[in-house]
């Protein structure tokens, strides 16, 4: 599979990450570049999953209350309506998404079709991931705060440092900040200079496929499926956290929604409340180039 056709699978729309209560929640950057499983995101276009999920009345928009009651009625059934949710009820919320998920990469990446993955085929969408990052073509990522090179997800007109309202990145924005971005520099950036190579990304996964593996040459289903769960559990424990502002060890719904609240936010351009279809169209700013154009180029390399 050529390199631009393997970046294509992953500019198609928004990431689900695990555990959040929107398929937009990452629409502002990757998805952490957390093992295979980040180089698979929805084909589906942003605005269709967003209009399937909360455009209630199906007028092709999404009110601010429509997105609400969808919000309060996902707390609910994870609750049983309680008033509190649970670290085990926030990760079931999307765990069937993440089993199909686990088994369509699985499927991706299982050249051979043998039910078995190579370390080749393990390395191929983390790679294509990489190019992704490296924008400039560097062949290297920085991990300091000012100079972390991104390919973002964004609303059209929206720079990297603000969205919205001038919101700087920190108000809603969850590309590779937090516990995304630290965790790849933690892990791939080996020699700890502040920078991650393409040789140390590569020693990096060679690494977690040996471990996954337990020492053979490939990878089955079971073990792919049995470490990428625990990757799962171990980002919605780290965003269960985050989003737990009084640490009471429970969400309130208004912890629970916040941060959807802020992606919604960030999507109404104009401050009117509701979300059209033309706000839910982000525009990808790929390596060398403007948004639109790296959209342009990427919906060519998809044949649309």
């Amino acid at each position: 599979m050529k390199l631009n056709t393997k970046i294509a699978l992953l500019v198609g729309a928004a990431a689900i990450l695990a555990g959040t209560g929107l398929a937009f929640a990452q629409m502002d950057g990757p998805p952490p570049p957390d093992g295979p499983m980040q180089g698979l995101l929805h084909r589906d276009r942003l605005s269709d999953r967003l209009l399937g999920d909360f455009d209630l009345n199906h007028d092709g928009k999404v009110t601010h209350t429509e997105f609400n009651t969808v919000i309060a009625k996902r707390f609910a059934q994870a609750t049983h309506g309680a008033p509190g949710m649970t670290l085990d009820q926030f990760t079931s919320i999307h765990l069937v998404d993440f089993q199909q998920h686990a088994a369509d990469m699985f499927k991706r990446i299982d050249w051979q079709g043998n039910g078995r993955v190579t370390f080749e085929e393990y390395l191929a969408p983390q790679r294509a991931h990489f190019e992704m990052m490296d924008r400039e073509g560097t062949g290297m990522i920085e991990c300091g705060a000012g100079g972390f090179q991104r390919a973002a997800f964004q609303a059209p007109g929206q720079s990297d440092d603000q969205g919205p309202g001038k919101r700087g990145r920190g108000a809603g924005g969850r590309g590779f900040g937090g516990f995304g971005k630290a965790r790849f520099c933690e892990d791939a950036d080996l020699n700890k200079d502040g920078k991650v190579t393409r040789a140390e990304f590569d020693a990096s996964v060679a690494a977690h496929f040996k471990a996954a593996a337990k020492g053979a040459q490939t990878l089955t289903q079971a073990e792919y499926f049995a470490d990428e769960l625990d990757r799962y559990r171990d980002i919605n424990a780290k965003m269960f956290k985050r989003l737990d502002k009084d640490r009471d060890g429970k969400l309130s719904l208004a912890e629970f929604a916040s941060g959807e609240e802020k992606m919604f936010a960030r999507l109404d351009r104009n401050n009117d409340g509701t979300l059209s279809e033309d706000e839910m169209k982000p525009s990808f700013r790929g390596r060398g180039g403007n948004g639109d154009q790296s959209a342009s180029r990427g919906r060519k390399s998809r044949g649309a």
